[in-house]
This record gives C-alpha cells, structure tokens and sequence, in this order.
C-alpha cells in the first residue's frame, strides 16, 4: 500500500540524523565514484507542500514543449526526443 506524502515524511525523517539529512549513498564510497565523499552532504529534509503545487508543462495548454507536436531530433505519432536548450534532451509523450 502507498503512503500518504505525511507517512512517507514521517518515514523519511525516521532514517534521518539530527539535522534531518539522509546518510549518502553507497555509491559515494565506491572506488569509482566521481564523487568526494569528504564535505559531500544531503540536503536537510523538508516537510511535503500539500497541495503540490503545479509544475511547468504539467497542463499542455501552458508547455511549449507540447505546443511544438511537428518538431524535434526524433518523433513518430507518439514519442518525441527534443533538445532542451543548456540541459540536454527529453522524451515527450
């Protein structure tokens, strides 16, 4: 069963130490990792904003990633890979 954004904070700040910041990774400390576990920290928890708010694109009318159906580095009728400019690229359905 899922549980409500409440629980899963709850559940969350249970695992976390004092200042409410998870433990790193494992893979910070594998011998291949391009990180420096030395000063490398996780940011503190913070409690759910409930409602989300909304996220950009989330509603077509507003995303001109959507907007642009015709365009792209690789389409069919229903996937899209575009160019998200000084990001990378990104699938749309």
């Amino acid at each position: 069963m899922a549980l409500r954004p409440d629980e899963f904070c709850d559940h969350a700040v249970a695992a976390a130490d004092d200042e409410r910041r998870l433990p790193l990774a494992r893979m910070t400390g594998w011998e291949i990792s391009p990180f420096d576990p030395d000063g490398l920290r996780v940011a503190p928890l913070r409690p759910p904003v409930l409602p989300e708010p909304a996220r950009h694109g989330e509603d077509p009318s507003d995303c001109d990633t959507c907007r642009g159906r015709d365009e792209g580095i690789w389409f069919n009728e229903r996937w899209r890979l575009i160019r998200v400019p000084r990001v990378g690229v990104r699938w749309c359905s």
